[in-house]
């Protein structure tokens, strides 16, 4: 019955937005029938946060309804796929916007919306939430599932998390909601208290980072409001059901009004479509248009039909020239998939190919033993020591100071290889564990002169070489682009080396510097001794320049060519990358290894 009145009334002020003189008014109306729509679908909470202080307002300040954009209200109404395009907050400034343009009547409907929803919590006649709980309780915690319930708004995960701990609370389970009201690091922190539970439920919106692994900690995907876009709904499962869940099968629920004309317009025309195209091919097609403007187009011919024809058959509005634009589009990306499949289903690609870039790409940014070895190493200089337990996992019993902040201070088992075992943190290259340490680590060095924990120079005499060898830390910068794309700046360290003296040095090979950064000390030498042939080495850098230009240089092509053959294996888009070096290298760290016998 609410659902009913709310969609009329949407309608009414979507049709009556044509009497307005400005398209300012027009369109406030029309994002307003929208956002009181959206938020009342969503959850009481939602609207009554949206309704509690439009309903009696007066709004009569012109530049309100003017300053309405369009991106803007679409990323609160709407559900835009790209991370910075939309907003968990309730769209309260939508509503707000328009209500200068609203008569008395409307007004008063406002009054009646917001006590219905206040009626429907008091007396705990929430159906959509009820579904939700029984989903959730009888359908998923009860196999052993671990859920993630997906909201569009901050009420709403508010108002679900709530009730969820609530009524599991005899379950033993942790419930936590997570929005965009925090900060990235608290969201983290509170994501990382919820996965040490061992049965779990996270209420959020879409405001987790694409760098929080959901897949290591959950297994089941509970839509409560259903997106008006299909990437999103696609991007939200894809991010449970991907490299790295353990579970064979992710169960994926979908919560929907069966008498709600608007979420049956958006099952049929978008989700059902999705669900379709994803069975025939076995991958998925995204809308082929923007997002936005496929769900305006259904939205908008959902309302701009007559009163007469909301009675016409779901067919007959299927069959409406704006929903067959929709789906002939989405039709003819389907074939071109179907015949790129094909035409790519005899051709193999060269394995050996794509090993060589894999094995680059882990020489240059690190591999997992590498990682290993960092975090190993940085926690014993930082007096925080891991242990080796079964499973190739690892005790962190204290966390060290510096990564306090972001991590906490509770013990931590974890591996650093994927998929990690249950109760196990994975930690890869962008684990906040590695980020940290290596921040930590630079910044030290590069601003603490005195005593830090990982020196710019050093001498070290050791056995693992026969010869005095320098080796320098180089940071290399380059611009990537093309020339229709703005560049793009991208680093990397590399370690260069040599023999014999900076005039004429005998340059070593990556490799062999690789096996050196393990090399111990097997003697100590005077710190005045040190001090003087690690200056001599730091006044004659200036020879070296020329070598450390050709190094960029080369590398810059090497990094080209890569850039070429990964898209040649690809077949991907052939225009050329472009990638400058920006000369002079930085150097880092300046090392002497001087052999035992000298």
């Amino acid at each position: 019955e609410l659902s009913d009145s709310v969609y009329d009334f949407a309608r009414g002020l979507i049709r009556t937005a044509e009497r307005e003189h400005t398209h300012a008014k027009r369109q406030g109306r029309y994002w307003s029938a929208l956002a009181i729509m959206r938020c009342i679908m969503s959850s009481p909470a939602a609207a009554i946060s949206t309704l509690s202080h439009q309903a009696n307002k007066d709004a009569d300040a012109e530049e309100a309804i003017e300053d309405l954009n369009k991106g803007v209200a679409a990323a609160y109404t709407y559900d835009p796929t790209e991370q910075e395009g939309t907003t968990d907050a309730q769209p309260a400034s939508i509503v707000s916007s328009a209500q200068q343009t609203y008569s008395k009547a409307e007004r008063r409907k406002l009054q009646e919306f917001l006590r219905a929803t206040q009626r429907i919590v008091e007396n705990q006649q929430d159906t959509k939430l009820q579904a939700a709980r029984k989903t959730i309780a009888d359908y998923l915690l009860s196999q052993g599932y671990n859920p993630i319930v997906w909201c569009r708004y901050i009420a709403t995960t508010k108002y679900v998390a709530e009730d969820f701990k609530r009524s599991l609370g005899s379950r033993q389970v942790e419930v936590k909601g997570i929005t965009g009201e925090l900060s990235e690091e608290e969201r983290e922190l509170q994501f990382d208290e919820l996965t040490q539970s061992p049965q779990r439920v996270l209420v959020a919106t879409d405001c987790l980072s694409e760098g929080i692994n959901l897949q290591a900690y959950f297994d089941a995907v509970l839509q409560y409001d259903l997106p008006w876009n299909p990437n999103r709904l696609e991007q939200r499962e894809g991010r449970i059901d991907r490299y790295g869940q353990t579970t064979p099968k992710v169960p994926c629920y979908i919560l929907y009004g069966q008498d709600n004309p608007v979420d049956g317009a958006v099952l049929e025309v978008l989700v059902r479509k999705a669900i379709h195209i994803h069975k025939i091919l076995g991958v998925s097609v995204p809308v082929p248009k923007d997002s936005n403007q496929v769900s305006e187009a259904v939205i908008h011919s959902l309302f701009s039909r007559s009163r007469e024809g909301r009675q016409l058959t779901l067919d007959d509005w299927l069959q409406s020239s704006q929903i067959a634009q929709v789906h002939e589009c989405w039709d003819q990306a389907v074939k071109r998939e179907r015949r790129n499949r094909t035409r790519f289903a005899q051709r193999t690609i060269d394995a050996a190919e794509v090993q060589q870039e894999l094995e680059e790409s882990d020489r240059v940014l690190g591999s997992e033993r590498d990682v290993a070895n960092f975090v190993r190493m940085a926690c014993e200089r930082l007096n925080a020591t891991l242990s080796f337990q079964e499973n190739n996992c690892w005790h962190l019993p204290h966390v060290p100071d510096c990564v306090k902040p972001v991590l906490g201070d509770r013990p931590r088992k974890i591996a650093f290889s994927a998929p990690a075992p249950e109760g196990v943190e994975y930690v890869g290259r962008n684990h906040l564990l590695v980020e940290g340490l290596a921040n930590h680590l630079l910044e030290d060095a590069l601003e603490n002169e005195h005593d830090p924990v990982a020196a710019r120079c050093g001498l070290t005499v050791t056995d693992a070489v026969s010869r005095p060898t320098s080796v320098f830390l180089l940071r290399l910068r380059y611009l990537l682009g093309s020339s229709k794309q703005q560049p793009m700046l991208a680093e990397e360290c590399l370690l260069r080396g040599f023999l014999r003296s900076p005039s004429n040095p005998e340059w070593m090979d990556p490799d062999e510097l690789q096996s050196l950064l393990t090399a111990s000390p097997v003697a100590d030498m005077p710190f005045e001794r040190k001090r003087r042939q690690l200056q001599k080495l730091i006044e004659r850098l200036s020879e070296l320049e020329p070598s450390f230009r050709e190094l960029a240089n080369d590398r810059a092509r090497a990094l080209q060519e890569s850039h070429e053959r990964v898209r040649a294996i690809a077949r991907a888009s052939k225009r050329k990358v472009q990638v400058e070096p920006q000369l002079p290298p930085d150097i880092i760290g300046v090392y002497i290894l001087q052999p035992c016998s000298q």
